[in-house]
C-alpha cells in the first residue's frame, strides 16, 4: 500500500480500519517513505489523521515540528489540538508556554479547554486562574478548572474553590473536583468544608469529600482534627456501601480510628465493610499487644463466608509472617486453614493463601538479632 494512503487512513472512522493502519505503520517503522508520510501528516494533515500521525511520532520529532505544532494550536480539529498540547507541554521554553496560555484563554472547546488547564496547572502557570473560573460551570472541562485552580494554592484560587463548592447550580462533578482540590490545598477549613459533604445525597460529591479528605489524612491533619476526621469517616465506612474503599483510603494512616475500625472489623454485617475494615490492620509488631489481637482476627476471619474478608485475612497474616518470619504462636490450625485455602473458590485467595503457604514452607525469614 502507497505510504501516503497508509497516513490517511489514520483518519478513518472505523477503529478496525485506523487501527489495522497504525499497526502497519508500527510494522513499516523503518520505512523511510513511510515514516516522511507520517511526519508530513503530522505537520500538515487534516483531523484525526494528523492528530493519531502526532501521537504515533517519537518525543525526538517535536522540535522539527515546533512551528507547525505552534500553529496547530489554532487547527479548526480539537482532535488535532488536544494532540499538539499534548505534545507542547512537554517543550521548556517560555514562548511555548505562553502561546498555550493564550489558546486557552481563547479556546471555546470544552475538552480542548480540559487538556489545556491541566497541562498548564501540571507547569504551575498562574494564567490559568481567570480561563478556570470561567470554565468553572462546563460539565465538561469545570473539573479540570477546579483542579487547576487547587493546584495554584493562592487565597484567590481557594476563595473560588470555595464558592463553586457551595454553588448547587454548577455541576456535581465541577463540586466534587472542587472538594478534592480544597482538601489538598489543606487551609485551615478545608476539614470543616469537607465533614458535611459525607451526608450529601449526590454520589459525586461525597466521593470528592472523601479524596479531598484522604488527601488531608496523608498530608498530615492538625491536632484538633484527628478525632472528628476518625469518627466521621468510620461511621461513613458502615453507611456509605457505594465509596466503601474510596473511605477506607480516607482512613489509611489515621490511628484515631483504629478503635472504631476494630469494631468493624469483628461486628458489622456487611462482608465488604469487614473487608475494608481488615485491610487497615498491620499486625505486624510482635511486641504490639493491639496488633497481636489483630493478628487474632485475621485468624478467624479465614473462615468468613465473604471473599473478601478471607481475602484481606490472608493478606493480614502475609504481613505477620514477613514481619516475623512464622505464624503467631498458638495458630497452629492456621496452616491447616491455608492450605484448605490454596482450594478457595476465588482465584485471589487461592494465589494469596499458597503464596504464603509457599513463604511458611520455605523457612523462617526472620532474623531477631
Amino acid at each position: 500500500m502507497p505510504a501516503a494512503a497508509l497516513a490517511r487512513l489514520l483518519g478513518d472512522p472505523d477503529p478496525a480500519v485506523w487501527g489495522r493502519a497504525r499497526t502497519l505503520i508500527y510494522q513499516c517503522a523503518g520505512d523511510a517513505a513511510v515514516r516522511e508520510e507520517v511526519i508530513r501528516t503530522a505537520r500538515n494533515g487534516t483531523g484525526t489523521a494528523r492528530a493519531r500521525a502526532l501521537d504515533w511520532l517519537p518525543e525526538s520529532h517535536t522540535e522539527q515540528l515546533l512551528d507547525s505544532l505552534l500553529t496547530g494550536l489554532r487547527d479548526p480539529s480539537p482532535a488535532v489540538r488536544i494532540a499538539v498540547a499534548r505534545r507542547l507541554f512537554r517543550v521548556e521554553q517560555r514562548q511555548v508556554q505562553d502561546k498555550l496560555a493564550e489558546a486557552l484563554r481563547t479556546e471555546r472547546d470544552p475538552e480542548v479547554a480540559a487538556r489545556l488547564l491541566r497541562g498548564l496547572a501540571e507547569r504551575g502557570d498562574e494564567h490559568i486562574a481567570e480561563p478556570a473560573v470561567r470554565w468553572l460551570p462546563d460539565p465538561v472541562a469545570g473539573p479540570s478548572a477546579a483542579q487547576a485552580l487547587g493546584a495554584l494554592d493562592t487565597d484567590t484560587a481557594a476563595a473560588h474553590l470555595r464558592t463553586a463548592l457551595a454553588d448547587e447550580t454548577l455541576p456535581a462533578g465541577t463540586r466534587a473536583a472542587s472538594a478534592t482540590a480544597i482538601g489538598a490545598q489543606g487551609r485551615w477549613d478545608a476539614v470543616w468544608l469537607l465533614l458535611p459533604l459525607l451526608d450529601d445525597p449526590d454520589d459525586h460529591l461525597r466521593a470528592g469529600a472523601l479524596d479531598g479528605l484522604e488527601a488531608r489524612v496523608e498530608n498530615g491533619l492538625r491536632l484538633w482534627e484527628r478525632h472528628p476526621v476518625a469518627w466521621a469517616l468510620a461511621a461513613h465506612l458502615e453507611t456509605d456501601a457505594r465509596h466503601t474503599w474510596r473511605t477506607r483510603n480516607a482512613l489509611s494512616g489515621l490511628a484515631q480510628a483504629l478503635p472504631a475500625v476494630r469494631h468493624l472489623a469483628d461486628g458489622s454485617g456487611s462482608g465488604e465493610v469487614r473487608a475494608a475494615a481488615l485491610s487497615l490492620l498491620d499486625g505486624d509488631d510482635p511486641a504490639d499487644e493491639r496488633a497481636r489481637r489483630d493478628v487474632r482476627r485475621f485468624l478467624r476471619s479465614l473462615d468468613d463466608p465473604y471473599e473478601g474478608v478471607r481475602y484481606q485475612a490472608v493478606l493480614g497474616l502475609t504481613r505477620w509472617v514477613e514481619a516475623t518470619g512464622t505464624l503467631p504462636p498458638g495458630s497452629e490450625a492456621a496452616r491447616v486453614r491455608l492450605t484448605a485455602l490454596t482450594e478457595d473458590a476465588s482465584l485471589r485467595v487461592r494465589r494469596a493463601a499458597a503464596e504464603l503457604v509457599e513463604a511458611l514452607d520455605a523457612g523462617p525469614v526472620f532474623d531477631p538479632s
